[in-house]
Order: C-alpha cells, then sequence, then structure tokens
C-alpha cells in the first residue's frame, strides 16, 4: 500500500490526461492514450495565430492506467497498484462545455497572458477553442475550474510543439514558465526525429523522455529559478 502526498503528486506530473482527445489532420479525433508517433495532429501557430498540422515526434513523458475522483479533503491519495501514478489535475470548463483536464504545471494559452500555466488560470479568462469545421478559432471563457486526481498521463511532443487537446490550444510543455524558451531548449531534440525519424519505441515505454529528462536535472542544479517551484 502507498501514500503520496497531494503536493508530491503536485510537483512530479507534468501531462494531459490520458482520455484527452487530439484532432487528427482528417478531422477525426482519437485519445491521447491511442496515439501513436508519426500521426499528424492539429495545432496552434504561434507565429500565424492559425491551426496548423503538425507531426507527433514523440513522448515527453507517459503513465498508463487510469481513473479519476473527486480531490480528497485531507490531501492524501491512496494508491493500491503500484503499477500506476497518480496525477493532480486542474480540469477547466468553458462557456460552451468544452473541457480540458491537464496537470497544474503544464502551459496553457491564452488570448490575454499568453501561455500561462494550468494552476494560474483563473475563471473569466480566455482561451482558443477549435471551431467545428476545424478552420479557425473562437475565444470561450472559462466558468469552472475543478481539481481531481487521476491516474495516468501523457505528454506527446509534436515538431509544433502545441497541440490542440479537446478542442483547445495548449502547448506541449510544463515545469518551465516560458512556451517559447522550452520550445528553443527542445529543438535539438526535434531536429534528431526530423533526421532520423520518430521513435516507434517511445509510445511503449513509460516514464519520462531520457533527453528532456536529463536536461531538466542540468538545469534545475544551475538555474533552479527557471522551473514552476
Amino acid at each position: 500500500m502507498f501514500f503520496f502526498r497531494l503536493d508530491e503528486i503536485l510537483n512530479r506530473q507534468r501531462c494531459f490526461a490520458l482520455d484527452s482527445l487530439v484532432t487528427l489532420e482528417n478531422g477525426k479525433q482519437m485519445s491521447m492514450e491511442e496515439v501513436q508517433v508519426g500521426d499528424r495532429v492539429l495545432a496552434y501557430d504561434d507565429r500565424t495565430k492559425q491551426i496548423i498540422v503538425t507531426d507527433v515526434l514523440t513522448m515527453l513523458h507517459r503513465e498508463t492506467n487510469q481513473f479519476s475522483r473527486p480531490l480528497h479533503p485531507f490531501f492524501l491519495l491512496q494508491n493500491k497498484n503500484k503499477n500506476c501514478r497518480s496525477a493532480l489535475f486542474k480540469q477547466l470548463t468553458t462557456d460552451s462545455r468544452q473541457q480540458l483536464t491537464l496537470t497544474p504545471s503544464h502551459l496553457l494559452l491564452t488570448d490575454v497572458h499568453g501561455y500561462l500555466m494550468a494552476k494560474d488560470i483563473r475563471i473569466g479568462m480566455n482561451v482558443f477553442v477549435l471551431n467545428s469545421n476545424n478552420h479557425s478559432f473562437t475565444l470561450e471563457t472559462i466558468t469552472n475550474i475543478d481539481t481531481i486526481v487521476r491516474l495516468g498521463f501523457i505528454a506527446p511532443l509534436t515538431n509544433e510543439g502545441t497541440l490542440i487537446v479537446n478542442n483547445i490550444a495548449t502547448s506541449c510543455y510544463a515545469t518551465v514558465h516560458n512556451h517559447q524558451l522550452a520550445h528553443r531548449v527542445l529543438l535539438p531534440m526535434r531536429w534528431w526525429y526530423r533526421l532520423f525519424g520518430v521513435s516507434h519505441v517511445s509510445k511503449e515505454i513509460n516514464g519520462i523522455h531520457w533527453f528532456p529528462k536529463t536536461l531538466y536535472k542540468l538545469t534545475e542544479f544551475f538555474l533552479p529559478s527557471m522551473f514552476d517551484q
């Protein structure tokens, strides 16, 4: 029997819920758990502010198995399966009932404040929501924010560094407050996959990808102020 304090969970996981949906190039939606490296998905283009098609290169972080339940009032989660990894999520709901579930340190695009961590999103802020024709975005207002616990999470990396998840424009990155900085830092990793092809093994391996894990540890040691605390 394993017990985790929720503040430890919060500091450890930075991903999406496994049942989150991405939109493929053909317009169909697929759960993030089923996404394969090499899939072409819709994303947000930071330069043109338009929808773009991008490739899934690898998984930055992946842990399988999932369930959800309300946040326990005593801030303690009992995990009976040592093979499952627990995470604390922010569940954001817009005025049209679009819902996005991501860990507190994951970055989300807003209209006024740019990319913010999910824990810094407030009711009344606006996010970019994909229109039903999949050709443009509409601004929608966050009307509700819940905190839930789930088992299982995933963080795909795309060539663009962004994703449209549950019809909402998001970043692939977490932990670092600056989306553009994270995208530049992982440029060598994206180049590697463009030169040598996508990793067909990475989709099957649980845990954090070795490159961002190593980079995180080095940067945390030399420049700890860059990361969410």
